[in-house]
């Protein structure tokens, strides 16, 4: 099986990793609120980039549905979370922070998260994103392991907000995030991974469940794809 045909198997949970400064960045790709969003960017680089993400978006998609990117139809559901109009059996999820994104595609919600290490005002974004015994366990962690141990934790509480669509109206400090099963009180249940991201950024990943093997899949210049892990950086 071709990586190209990959993404259109749902026996797997597929996930893309994009180096956006290496990418196609095609305005006239985008539809016209995805072009609103664009140049509301305050910086050239952030317009480039979220242009980037959002080609490669389409092209995915389209690639995955067999159907032209251009004419796809990306719309918000009842909470805010992007879907596709015209195939809802297909569930994705986006991610960037900076020059790397993330993207995942599978048959049930999902939810994908990427972000660089938290290395400012550690203990105040801790209080705010941990649980209570999270929090304890964070403080009982060497220095040299906390910032990573915080990203980690707040990546795989992201991508279950995002899986769910709550986003942040949920409280992130109000549940625990481990590997593993989690339930939300009004969000459902998920399975959550940690990834393996490019150095200096964690990633994780939220299955519903029963979670689906992974297939790592990595975007190039040319609209290439490759089998890979997501933690090889940027493609010269």
């Amino acid at each position: 099986m071709t990586a190209r045909s990959l993404l259109q198997d749902a026996a797997c949970t597929r996930v893309i990793a994009l180096h956006l400064d290496a990418l196609e960045a095609d305005f006239e790709l985008l539809d016209s609120e995805e072009r609103a969003r664009a140049v509301r960017f305050a910086t050239p680089l952030l317009q480039r980039r979220f242009i980037a993400a959002h080609t490669a978006l389409r092209c995915l998609l389209g690639w995955a549905t067999a159907q032209p990117a251009q004419s796809l139809r990306i719309v918000a559901d009842a909470l805010g979370k992007p879907v596709l109009a015209d195939v809802p059996d297909l569930h994705f999820s986006l991610s960037h922070c900076g020059g790397q994104a993330l993207l995942a595609l599978d048959r049930a919600p999902v939810g994908v998260d990427i972000e660089a290490l938290i290395q400012r005002d550690t203990e105040v974004l801790a209080r705010q994103i941990l649980a209570p015994s999270e929090l304890e366990h964070w403080r009982r962690a060497p220095l040299a392991h906390r910032v990573e141990l915080l990203t980690e934790t707040w990546t795989r509480k992201e991508a279950a907000l995002k899986a769910c669509g709550l986003g942040l109206r949920t409280d992130p400090a109000s549940f625990e995030a481990a590997e593993g099963e989690l339930e939300l009180a009004r969000g459902g249940r998920f399975v959550l991974r940690t990834l393996t991201a490019v150095p200096g950024h964690c990633a994780a990943l939220a299955q519903t469940p029963p979670a689906q093997p992974l297939c790592l899949l990595r975007l190039l210049p040319g609209q290439q794809l490759q089998h890979g892990s997501l933690d090889a950086g940027s493609v010269a």
